[in-house]
């Protein structure tokens, strides 16, 4: 009878493959589905991968990527068709503070506490062509009727970037937001603010968390990643434990929970309707910008 069982129920079993990126407050978001800290279905298995956000984005486009992955919103743009948002586990910009856009303290003395353009384009160190902050980056400089020359790169050399003068200003996603300051840089625009003061009062969009449309266990699986971010959120001190190993940031304890509770609260267990329409302005803005060419795009969360 075992030889039968065995192989019978591996066949009927389904995994779920799930993507996050590095950064702590992704982790933090699965650490319950990941350790049983809540109640899984019997029928379902899942497997874990982590990579950068540009990663996710970019197997998103090509059809690799996973069931359940991690997407920056301007990614989300291009596979909309393939992926849902899923309610639980998106990441908001506060009213100050989101990414920001820092240059050393002598380019923005002589800029008089903004970064202009001299001779030529901007160069700006950026941590992702598919990443939100940079679409919302262009939407500010468009605004403002300045063009830049984007210097596309990975998360954690934007510093060095800086240092060596290969770029003007450096566009900060992850943790090193709360990090410039003690480097010895200064803060050009949050872009955070400015999208919470330019929307009248919305968080700008930043990632979700998106399931395949194809799936049939989607609301089964939206309940878990709800009841995941909700155990973490209530049992904090262990779940911010494990999420901080997967991002070699050196943040403090206190800086580490501060990071967590600027991007996993309660946007993060539960999109509101006005986050809904943050969405739908990133799209309408990026589109009347030419920097998208739809802006109908489906956002209804599951």
């Amino acid at each position: 009878m075992d030889c039968f069982v065995t192989p019978f129920l591996a066949m009927t079993m389904k995994t779920i493959s799930i993507a996050h990126s590095p950064d702590s407050d992704d982790a933090f978001m699965f650490y319950a589905m990941r350790y049983g800290k809540i109640a899984l279905p019997e029928e379902l298995e899942f497997s874990y991968a982590s990579a950068e956000i540009e990663e996710l984005n970019q197997a998103a486009l090509k059809h690799e990527a996973a069931d359940i992955c991690a997407l920056s919103f301007h990614a989300y743009a291009y596979v909309a068709d393939q992926y849902q948002i899923l309610r639980s586990g998106a990441s908001m910009a506060g009213k100050n503070y989101g990414p920001r856009l820092v240059a050393k303290s002598v380019i923005l003395s002589e800029a008089k506490g903004s970064l202009t353009p001299r001779n030529d384009r901007l160069r700006i160190a950026i941590p992702g062509k598919l990443t939100s902050a940079y679409l919302v980056l262009q939407i500010y400089y468009k605004q403002l009727g300045i063009e830049f020359t984007p210097i596309f790169c990975k998360f954690d050399e934007v510093f060095d970037l800086l240092e060596r003068g290969e770029v003007d200003a450096s566009l900060l996603i992850h943790e090193s937001q709360l990090k410039y300051q003690e480097l010895g840089y200064s803060l050009l625009v949050d872009l955070g603010a400015w999208w919470h003061q330019m929307s009248g009062g919305l968080s700008m969009p930043l990632g979700c968390n998106a399931i395949r449309r194809d799936l049939p266990q989607k609301n089964k699986l939206a309940k878990l990643m709800h009841d995941s971010i909700k155990w973490g959120l209530a049992n904090l001190d262990e779940t911010l434990d494990y999420a901080r190993k997967f991002a070699a940031n050196e943040l403090d304890d206190a800086k580490a929970r501060e990071y967590i509770s600027m991007y996993v609260n309660a946007q993060t267990l539960r999109l509101s309707d006005d986050d809904t329409k943050s969405i739908e302005l990133m799209y309408e803005l990026a589109a009347n910008f030419k920097l998208l060419a739809n802006k109908n795009i489906n956002i209804k969360p599951v």
